[in-house]
């Protein structure tokens, strides 16, 4: 009973501030980081010392110095409020794979972040945090605060069937947040895991068998189940009222969204966060953008100087403070993604995420024959705006060598295509002091997920033999 009533409380508030001024919502945030930061100076040394001689009753929150992750590894039992979350009884719990899923002492999601932000983590998250997030899922789905709503119940229609593909041979998010949604969410839609690490030919068996309405998951697995639906591999009928598809975890290229719409007749929805905060920003039905939770999160981008850029402008990286959750207290905790915002929605009281480059496994260290360090993210410049790419990825393949790997969209100019991306590489390689390092593109029937995450990642560097 106590989680349907975290739902409704957090369904009541999140509804509340969709009809918010822009002005309100910003006094609700600034209301809930200091009352964060105060809930920090209370429960953590680490903080008093960290933010010795910050006054959080009045001062900026770009006074507030910013948390990196390797800080918080450093000092994560002075950070937590409850010593039973301290790193070693995380890492102890986690370490017994029969309690993948279950609730820490009733209390406590924990799940293992993936590593794209940085070494791997055992993190915490309240429960009503939890209920917070799945709120969010439910209620921001729609062009219009005025429909948006809680799906009804389906007295005379059978309940959606949804899939999540969730990375199953690890305490992973995605498995986590599937396994504690509240009991309630059973009466509205019906939810199917399969793991996404298993072989692709029992994946597509068991998508074929259950015949889902929704899809979850890794935008490049939406972009592989798409093309296998082209391909004749798979039969799926989504409906086209109700289905739809949600897709985070990896980037949603311009070739993903074009090969489900052609397969499956829908629009794919994008999501953004990790897994230390859960939710940053979402799409909503009828919108293009990603739109931050800013009532739930304040989420900067910021220079190299951790200084706030304007709109439009391409972050150094990000900043996120979460504040719904307790159990570990974030105060503008660095993403080394690199953002860039747009303007409120017309809607909505919300701020526009147009641009998302990330993470920090996309550094590579070349040697031809000095060291040079080349950041993927420009590699990722050179596909924003292409569509005539089902999808794609870079791999280090020497010490001097980089290719790329790449499936066109069909009708595409593969010529014209592998020109183009090849002449774009060596620009982006010379531009960064990469004269050296040699350069190849090529066209391949399928790309490998990561065998630990079932994800298809966009780079792939080779592991600096100097570190």
């Amino acid at each position: 009973m106590s989680r349907l009533l975290n739902l409704l409380r957090a369904s009541r508030a999140v509804k509340k501030a969709h009809f918010m001024s822009r002005a309100d919502v910003l006094r609700l945030q600034e209301r809930r980081w200091r009352a964060m930061a105060r809930y920090a100076l209370e429960v953590s040394p680490f903080y008093r010392r960290h933010l010795a001689g910050v006054d959080v009753g009045r001062c900026q929150i770009t006074d507030i110095p910013p948390l990196t992750k390797e800080l918080l590894v450093e000092n994560w039992d002075e950070m937590v409020p409850d010593k039973r979350l301290r790193r070693a009884a995380l890492e102890a719990f986690l370490n017994e794979p029969q309690n993948w899923g279950k609730l820490l002492h009733g209390r406590w999601m924990v799940s293992m972040t993936s590593g794209t932000t940085g070494a791997a983590l055992a993190i915490p998250h309240d429960i009503a945090a939890v209920d917070w997030g799945h709120a969010c899922q439910n209620l921001r789905n729609s062009a219009s605060p005025h429909s948006a709503s809680q799906p009804p119940l389906p007295l005379f229609r059978r309940r959606l069937k949804a899939i999540a593909f969730v990375t199953a041979t690890a305490p992973s998010i995605s498995a986590a947040m599937l396994a504690t949604r509240p009991w309630v969410g059973e009466l509205f839609c019906g939810y199917h895991k399969i793991n996404v690490t298993s072989p692709w030919h029992e994946i597509l068996q068991e998508v074929q068998r259950i015949q889902p309405d929704v899809l979850m998951g890794y935008a490049s697995v939406m972009g592989r189940l798409a093309q296998s639906q082209l391909n004749g591999e798979l039969n799926l009928q989504l409906p086209q009222d109700r289905g739809c598809i949600w897709a985070g975890g990896d980037a949603l290229t311009p070739g993903i969204r074009d090969l489900c719409r052609r397969a499956f007749g829908l629009e794919v929805f994008n999501m953004y966060g990790c897994g230390e905060t859960l939710g940053i920003a979402r799409q909503w039905r009828g919108m293009e953008h990603l739109h931050s939770h800013d009532d739930m999160m304040v989420f900067e981008a910021v220079d190299a100087a951790d200084q706030p850029v304007p709109d439009g402008v391409l972050s150094d990286h990000a900043l996120a403070t979460p504040l719904i959750n307790k159990a570990l207290p974030l105060l503008r905790y660095r993403i080394n993604d690199r953002v860039s915002f747009g303007p409120v929605h017309e809607h909505w009281p919300f701020k526009r995420v147009e641009q998302i480059y990330g993470r920090s496994t996309m550094t590579y260290v070349f040697k031809a024959p000095e060291r040079r360090v080349f950041v993927g993210t420009r590699f990722l410049f050179v596909m924003e705006h292409r569509s005539d790419m089902a999808a794609f990825q870079f791999r280090q393949t020497a010490a001097d060598a980089v290719e790329c790997l790449l499936i066109p969209k069909p009708g595409a100019d593969e010529a014209t295509l592998l020109h183009e991306l090849l002449a774009a590489m060596r620009s982006s390689l010379d531009e960064s002091g990469c004269q050296g390092v040699k350069c190849t593109a090529r066209i391949v029937a399928q790309l490998v997920p990561s065998l630990r995450t079932g994800k298809v990642e966009q780079n792939v560097p080779l592991p600096d033999e100097t570190e």
